[in-house]
């Protein structure tokens, strides 16, 4: 029969054993991480030098143009990822809400970007300068430039990230 004492030993080398398995992590995993930033927070619509896009066959010009910096700083403690795609999308806005207009109205933008880089290295950042024109069927500028960016890190596969940037009215 097992006394306390024999119980005690085996559980531990039980234990021990479970813990030893190979493959399994030893210790705690970092979520990869890039953070995303604009420079500036908040950005500032000027009027648009005629830049026009055509819908149904017409020109447009798009009234308004935001320029900004993405900014995407990769922690040291993390595997080098690179940046596979870039989407972007300006959506309507009213006293800070997005307001999805309704149809036939439709938000028409043209991004140009200027990635000086797709690739950052542990402790690195990357940055993507940024051109916007847009229209709003309300005619307004005050509106949301949301960038979603697709990273593949060299260990850890694939993996995406957002952020929204306000345009003040």
């Amino acid at each position: 029969m097992f006394g306390r004492r024999n119980f005690a030993v085996l559980l531990v080398v039980a234990l021990s054993a479970v813990g030893c398995q190979e493959g399994l992590p030893t210790g705690p995993t970092v979520p990869l991480e890039v953070l995303l930033s604009s420079a500036p927070a908040t950005l500032t619509a000027v009027p648009s030098t005629g830049v026009t896009v055509m819908v149904d066959g017409a020109p447009v010009t798009l009234a308004w143009k935001v320029s900004f910096s993405l900014v995407m700083n990769l922690d040291v403690d993390h595997d080098p990822v690179e940046i596979t795609n870039v989407s972007n999308v300006v959506q309507q806005v009213v006293e800070g809400i997005v307001v999805t207009p309704t149809a036939p109205g439709v938000e028409l933008f043209v991004f140009e970007q200027r990635p000086a880089g797709n690739r950052i290295e542990p402790g690195g950042e990357q940055v993507i300068d940024f051109d916007v024109w847009y229209l709003l069927p309300n005619g307004g500028r005050e509106a949301l430039v949301t960038i979603n960016v697709a990273f593949v890190a060299d260990l850890r596969g694939n993996f995406s990230r957002g952020i929204g940037i306000p345009v003040a009215p």
